[in-house]
C-alpha cells in the first residue's frame, strides 16, 4: 500500500501537496492527488491507528486517532455532508462524525469526540527533503481505478465563488472561500488570512492563542490542488506549519531567511516542519499545534467565535 520516496518520486512534482502524519518515529504521507477521490484513509502509524481526512469542498485535511471508548475502528464517507464538509461514519456503529471537528453527530455515539492529530499540508519537495525515509500511499496500490493527478474540482479553488450546497450564513470578515490557517488552543479559535502569513519566498509569524505562544511558518512552494484541472500546476499557496515555539521553557521566536527560518535566541535554521537543521539546537524538533489550512467559509461556520487576522 506504501512504497519509498524514490518510488513515488517517479510520479509525484515537487511542488504537489501532500498530508503528512509523523508518529511514533514513522512518517506517512498521502498525496492529495490519491486521496481527493477518497476523501478517507484509515492506516497505521508508529503503532496508533489513524484516519487521515481530506475534505476538497472545504479545503481541509485532518487526520484522528480511530479509536472511541478503547475500540478501534475504521471511517468511511457517508455520502453526506453538513455545511459543505465531509461527513464520515464508523464502521462499528455507523455513527456519523463530521470530518472538520471529529464529532458524532447522529447514532449511538453522538457527542464523542475523535482526538485530532497534527497533519498538515506540504510541498512534495519540502516532505523529500525532510524525509528522505518516509513512505508514500501508492496510487498503483489503491484497488480502485481513478485518474489520479487530475482534479475533478477545477476553479473550485477561486475566493469569489460560492461553496457547494452551503446554506448558512458567510462571516463577512472575509470572502466565503479565502485560505485562511486555523488554530484552536484549549476555549480559544483564531486564524489568519494565508495573505497575512505568506510573503516572498518564506515568512514566520510569532504570535500567540489566548495565553499560548505559537509560531506559523510559511514557505512558497506548494500548490492549490483546487485549482486547474492538472494539480501540479495550479496557483502556489505555499506550505504551513504551527509549532509551540517553547523549546526548554525558553520561547523562542523566529526570522525567515531564505527558504529557512532561524530563531533570534539561538541562532539556529530550521526547515518548514519545524526541524532544527544546523546551530545549537540542531536535531530538535518543534513540537507540532493541530492546525487546519481550510477556506473562511467552513472554519467560521465551525468557529463561530473565532478571532481573524487579516481580511
Amino acid at each position: 500500500m506504501f512504497v519509498t520516496v524514490d518510488e513515488a518520486d517517479v510520479w509525484l512534482d515537487d511542488r504537489e501537496p501532500v498530508v503528512y502524519l509523523a508518529l511514533g518515529g514513522e512518517v506517512h504521507a498521502y498525496p492529495v492527488q490519491i486521496i481527493i477521490w477518497h476523501e478517507i484513509v484509515n492506516d497505521e502509524v508508529g503503532g496508533t491507528p489513524v484516519a487521515v481526512t481530506y475534505c476538497p469542498l472545504c479545503n481541509s485535511a485532518v487526520s484522528y486517532r480511530r479509536v472511541v471508548d478503547g475500540v478501534t475502528t475504521t471511517f468511511g464517507t457517508s455520502g453526506q455532508l453538513y455545511a459543505s464538509a465531509l461527513v464520515m461514519y464508523d464502521r462499528a456503529t455507523e455513527s456519523l462524525w463530521t470530518h472538520f471537528d471529529g464529532r458524532a453527530v447522529a447514532g449511538v455515539l453522538t457527542g464523542h469526540e475523535l482526538e485530532p492529530l497534527p497533519s498538515p499540508l506540504l510541498a512534495w519537495g519540502d516532505f523529500k527533503a525532510a524525509f528522505p525515509e518516509g513512505v508514500v500511499l501508492d496510487r498503483d496500490a489503491t484497488g480502485y481505478a481513478r485518474p489520479y493527478g487530475s482534479n475533478p474540482y477545477a476553479g473550485y479553488d477561486d475566493p469569489d465563488t460560492f461553496p457547494f450546497l452551503f446554506r448558512g450564513d458567510v462571516d463577512a470578515r472575509a470572502r466565503a472561500k479565502q485560505r485562511v490557517v486555523g488554530v484552536v488552543v484549549g476555549d480559544m479559535a483564531m486564524a489568519w488570512t494565508l495573505e497575512a502569513i505568506s510573503e516572498g519566498s518564506a515568512r514566520a509569524t510569532n504570535a500567540s492563542v489566548g495565553d499560548a505562544p505559537v509560531t506559523i511558518l510559511w514557505k512558497a512552494g506548494q500548490v492549490s490542488a483546487l485549482d486547474t484541472g492538472i494539480p501540479e500546476e495550479g496557483n502556489d499557496v505555499g506550505s504551513v506549519g504551527v509549532f509551540s515555539p517553547v523549546v526548554d521553557d525558553r520561547v523562542l521566536t523566529f526570522t525567515a531567511s531564505g527558504e529557512v527560518f532561524v530563531d533570534d535566541q539561538t541562532g539556529t535554521t530550521w526547515d518548514i516542519t519545524g526541524s532544527a537543521l544546523a546551530g545549537p539546537l540542531a536535531g530538535r524538533i518543534l513540537e507540532q499545534i493541530h492546525h487546519f489550512d481550510t477556506f473562511w467559509f467552513a472554519w467560521s461556520t465551525y468557529q463561530p467565535g473565532t478571532d481573524l487576522v487579516g481580511a
